[in-house]
């Protein structure tokens, strides 16, 4: 479904686009949700909307892919 409206109530969060997490194996390719995510931070930015990138920098206590030290 397009989105033909933003609301002006509306903020844009993007959530960990860094390299680490572009170069995993993902169901859509990379390079679509990198270009769709700049397109809607553009139309964010044009309409003076937030848009807030969120970096994310280690993880949960006790994920099972992470190795003990």
């Amino acid at each position: 479904m397009a989105v033909a409206e933003l609301d002006a109530r509306t903020a844009l969060v993007l959530v960990d686009l860094q390299k680490g997490i572009v170069g995993m194996p993902t169901v859509h390719a990379m390079d679509g949700v990198v270009k769709n995510a700049r397109a809607l931070a553009a139309a964010f930015r044009r309409r003076g909307l937030p848009v807030v990138l969120v970096n994310v920098a280690g993880g949960a206590p006790g994920r099972a892919e992470q190795t003990r030290a």
